[in-house]
């Protein structure tokens, strides 16, 4: 009799945490494809409103009757004395921090904004089809 209360118990417990899973598992699908659409949509407005570029340009330069913009870090001088001051590193690095404040604005910040939320998207959808994977498995009698 006990043994037939315990397995009662059991099932209970089991069936109880199937209907948790269940629930975090629609909510996770439902995060995952609100996330890809709000991250899309928002993308594609972004890139929709978005200037051409990312323009740092302190001056412009005429050659044969072209117009060139001049970043402050395009300089020949500037470079020579980024590098005299800290190396090829520093010049690396300051490259690098350029094209970094690159991707937060204009057409990039579209891209970099549709990439992430397919990425926090596919992670909600992957953790939820793995809580569906682990509540499959269990021990057979």
């Amino acid at each position: 009799m006990s043994a037939a209360v315990a397995n009662l118990l059991t099932n209970t417990d089991e069936q109880d945490m199937d209907r948790k899973n269940s629930r975090l598992q629609r909510h996770l699908y439902l995060a995952s494809a609100i996330v890809l659409l709000a991250g899309l949509l928002s993308a594609g407005l972004v890139y929709y409103s978005a200037s051409g570029g990312y323009n740092r340009a302190l001056g412009y330069d005429v050659v044969g009757g072209n117009v060139y913009s001049v970043a402050p870090d395009e300089s020949k001088s500037y470079r020579r004395d980024m590098e005299m001051y800290s190396g090829k590193s520093g010049l690396l690095i300051a490259d690098f921090n350029g094209w970094l404040a690159s991707l937060w604005h204009g057409k990039r910040l579209a891209y970099v904004l549709a990439i992430s939320a397919a990425f926090i998207s596919y992670a909600c959808f992957w953790i939820a089809r793995d809580l569906d994977l682990a509540g499959t498995e269990g021990p057979e009698d």
